[in-house]
């Protein structure tokens, strides 16, 4: 009997069995019970992206457009970027809701990045009627507003506002949801900005579109250190070096996190299985100081040589291979490695590149050092209050994400946020739209109020109060 109720316990715990149930009371039209089943799912699994997209699909058979669109877009940006059907489902749904313009780019989409796709017959109809009499043509404009979102953002990034840089990405991949570029910058941009969850969201997304990509692995290796999470970024650390690069660029991305986490016997090997493929002053100079840190002074001194031969001009970098070269500086070397590897960035005049400048990433460390402090029991309220409303196709780490912001507004604050009528609802649906509004959730103002059942006024005080925080 006590082996049966263990055995309940696991059903009522597992999120399979509510979504397979959902399912099954969907097409036996028991829609009550099927939505009651596929969100017990989704609350034990938030994460899921089939299970995101059948809610979706669901929640469009409801005559709810708006809710599903959320969640579609929610699955392309934040979780599976090949997921073409979700264009199918929005565009259905734009179409439903009046706007005509949407569903032909979203049909566009879908024919572009699917054109082989299930549903592609019947959309490349819809697109051509659509055209036809409503004057509406795209002809994969998202692409090339992609593109010029991406190059704000690099803009805004060499200008150090990071801020800014965060919403031109997030427009870049709302716009084409497979810009690799575009979603490792914002991982890179998300972890300067201190959000941590979200960049962890958008790298792994990263890797359903190319699992070997050498920036996106780096970056994994710095948020999963960050996390603690030290023995998976170690095997991540470990694999990193057989990883295949393309590019000089990966060369020197890869480069940067091996020395950056001690792995100078790694970096070694790895520089000497790519120098043939990529020679030149700054990869010597980097190979150089490999050898060095690894006490191999013959092989040093060939390095040193080819270095003087190719660049005599640089005096500041002669001097350096001199320097390095010689045994007596081998303690202070070892002992300031990283500030030696910037050197030769400056030495050998390499512009930035936010695939591998050491500065950013010996930032990345020390930025993520910092924790934040504790949210006052006061404020308890308000998390509750947008916890008992939240949205089911939030992540799964929405009570964290609304805490460091709410902690970030109270730090900053000078004056409490005070209740009105007892009640901390308006500071709850103030909470959310801010949430929503930094990333990229398409929630209007309206709902909110209806949903949390508060005045425009009281909304509107709230959101004055947190956003000016922020």
């Amino acid at each position: 009997m006590k082996n049966n109720i263990l055995s309940i316990s696991e059903y009522r715990n597992n999120p399979e069995f509510y979504f397979t149930k959902g399912l099954k009371l969907a097409n036996k039209k028991n829609l009550g019970e099927a939505y009651r089943n596929l969100t017990k799912a989704l609350e034990l699994e938030p994460d899921n992206s089939e299970y995101k997209f059948n809610m979706a699909c669901f929640l469009s058979e409801l005559q709810r457009p708006g809710s599903a669109n959320r969640m579609f877009n929610d699955i392309l940006l934040n979780f599976e970027p090949t997921m073409f059907e979700c264009f199918f489902g929005l565009g259905c749904n734009s179409f439903e809701l009046g706007d005509n313009e949407k569903a032909a780019e979203h049909f566009d989409k879908y024919l572009y990045f699917d054109p082989d796709g299930e549903f592609s017959y019947e959309i490349s109809e819809m697109a051509f009627y659509l055209k036809l009499y409503n004057e509406v043509s795209h002809e994969n404009k998202f692409l090339k507003s992609s593109a010029v979102n991406l190059k704000k953002a690099q803009k805004n990034l060499k200008e150090n506002n990071t801020h800014n840089a965060v919403n031109y990405l997030y427009k870049s991949i709302i716009s084409n949801p497979l810009n690799i570029e575009a979603r490792n910058l914002l991982t890179l941009a998300l972890l300067k900005e201190q959000h941590c969850i979200r960049a962890s969201y958008i790298n792994s997304s990263v890797k359903n579109i190319d699992s070997e990509n050498i920036f996106c692995n780096c970056l994994e290796i710095y948020i999963l250190h960050n996390a603690k999470k030290l023995s998976k970024a170690r095997r991540v650390l470990e694999i990193l070096p057989y990883r295949p690069v393309k590019s000089r660029e990966d060369l020197l991305c890869a480069a940067t996190t091996l020395l950056y986490f001690n792995k100078h016997e790694e970096l070694v090997k790895f520089i000497e299985m790519y120098i043939v493929d990529y020679s030149d002053p700054l990869i010597y100079s980097i190979l150089l100081l490999s050898y060095v840190l690894m006490d191999d002074y013959q092989k040093a001194k060939e390095i040193s040589g080819i270095i003087t031969t190719c660049t005599p001009g640089n005096t500041g970098l002669v001097e350096w291979v001199n320097y390095a070269g010689k045994s007596a500086n081998l303690i202070d070397i070892k002992a300031d490695f990283k500030e030696q590897y910037k050197k030769l960035f400056i030495l050998n005049d390499e512009p930035l590149n936010y695939r591998y400048d050491p500065g950013i990433y010996a930032g990345l460390l020390e930025e993520n050092q910092v924790r934040k402090g504790k949210l006052p029991k006061k404020y308890t309220p308000i998390i509750e209050g947008a916890l008992k409303k939240r949205e089911i196709m939030y992540s799964s780490m929405y009570q964290k994400e609304i805490i460091g912001m709410l902690l970030e507004c109270t730090e900053k604050s000078l004056e409490p946020f005070e209740a009105i009528n007892g009640s901390y609802a308006m500071y709850s649906a103030a909470l959310e739209y801010l949430y929503c509004k930094q990333f990229f959730i398409p929630m209007n103002k309206e709902e909110l109020i209806n949903k949390y059942e508060i005045n425009r006024n009281l909304f509107n005080t709230a959101l004055n109060r947190l956003s000016s925080k922020l």
